[in-house]
């Protein structure tokens, strides 16, 4: 098998392949091919030709770099092929006649317009979870009412806490108040107390007036007589008042005590349903439940938005491609995801020129590669030249890359 023509087959090349890509060898790519060259030969002088191992391990390195190359030039060709026919698709689009390139217009509006539409939608941030997400969707129906029936229940909570402590504000009041009449009888006990013994006193004084010198205490006694049951009257009707306001307060203790008795237990029922439901949905209180009740519609709210969206753009790109297809554009597929270029003129210029910019860059890289070819077929050649006693050697490694 000749060189050359091993270089066509495993390129995947035929002969009109070759006659498509113009290799332009410039003095700084012939510059480089030389210097390649040369340096490969003088890499070969360094080495032992006649020494299989390392002939061989030189032929197979030339023979990568050109199945690399060659893997990179059909590539490059793909893409090469494919910005040639977006070049040509833009053109073609051009020499479309004047009610042709309307309805392709319209078309391609309307997708601009559903874009224009979904950029200008200002989408909420997410702040609930996929999972929070889900439980308010399986909830939706009963949410509302969920929620209505939990404020209910905290403002009833609200109530009772307010009874309880109206309640212990009251009990603390009869209380101070039980205190205040039990003062008072301890009053009225030691007021008769000191009533009576200075009853004694004053008679045991007029006693003694009347035996050591013989004065006339009658008058004395009934007045102190009167004066000490008038005290002592007063004691006994304070004792009494006093009795009478302990045995009232009481009554009042123990009935505030009864009440918020009931009253506890209607507290701790509510907030026993209550613990339940926030346990059950998952929250603190009925704003938390109203907070993510609120960003789940603004979410399944932005999720239909998206899905609306979808399915319009879906449908307007499928319109125009079926429209670009009828047209005989290479590509439709291109450009419904660019409607601009079909619509504005300037646009379309300036991703003609882009297109240009790129096909030149690859058509750099094609040549690139052609001389990493052409280097490492004119290496080969060069050793089956110089060594033809191993030609048949170095044949058969390269066509073991065929």
């Amino acid at each position: 098998m000749k060189i050359v023509d091993w270089l066509k087959d495993i390129l995947g090349f035929g002969e009109d392949d070759f006659d498509d890509i113009e290799i332009n060898f410039t003095s700084e790519s012939a510059e480089s091919i030389m210097e390649s060259l040369a340096k490969a030969s003088k890499k070969r002088r360094t080495l032992n030709m006649n020494d299989k191992t390392q002939r061989e391990q030189y032929v197979r390195e030339y023979c990568d770099m050109m199945a690399v190359a060659s893997k990179d030039v059909d590539a490059q060709k793909i893409e090469y092929q494919q910005v040639t026919e977006r070049i040509a698709d833009l053109e073609e689009f051009e020499k479309l006649p004047a009610t042709d390139k309307s309805q392709v217009r319209i078309r391609a509006n309307k997708i601009i317009k559903i874009e224009q539409e979904n950029s200008s939608y200002t989408r909420p941030a997410k702040k609930i979870t996929e999972a929070q997400y889900r439980e308010m969707e399986r909830l939706s129906g009963e949410i509302p009412e969920i929620l209505k029936k939990m404020k209910e229940d905290e403002e009833y909570q609200a109530v009772v806490r307010r009874d309880l402590n109206l309640l212990e504000g009251e009990k603390g009041a009869v209380a101070y108040q039980r205190k205040e009449e039990r003062s008072r009888a301890r009053t009225a006990k030691n007021l008769a107390f000191v009533a009576l013994f200075g009853a004694v006193m004053a008679a045991a004084l007029l006693f003694v007036l009347n035996q050591a010198m013989h004065v006339k205490v009658d008058m004395g006694f009934i007045i102190l007589a009167g004066a000490f049951a008038v005290a002592l009257t007063a004691s006994f009707v304070m004792y009494q008042n006093a009795q009478s306001g302990i045995a009232r307060s009481n009554r009042k203790l123990n009935k505030a005590i009864s009440v918020q008795n009931t009253v506890k237990i209607k507290y701790v029922n509510i907030t026993n349903v209550l613990d339940y439901n926030y346990a059950k949905y998952g929250v603190m209180n009925s704003y938390e439940l109203a907070y993510i009740w609120e960003k789940y519609n603004e979410e399944k709210d932005a999720r239909e938005h998206d899905s609306d969206i979808s399915e319009r753009m879906e449908e307007a790109r499928s319109e125009l491609y079926q429209l670009l297809k009828h047209y005989h554009i290479n590509d439709p597929s291109v450009w419904v995801y660019q409607p601009g270029a079909l619509v504005y003129d300037d646009e379309a210029k300036d991703i003609r020129k882009q297109l240009i910019v790129q096909r030149q860059r690859l058509k750099k890289g094609i040549d690139f590669e052609m001389y990493n070819l052409e280097t490492a077929k004119k290496e080969i050649e060069a050793l089956i030249r110089e060594y033809p006693k191993y030609a048949k050697d170095i044949i058969a490694v390269v066509d073991e890359y065929d």
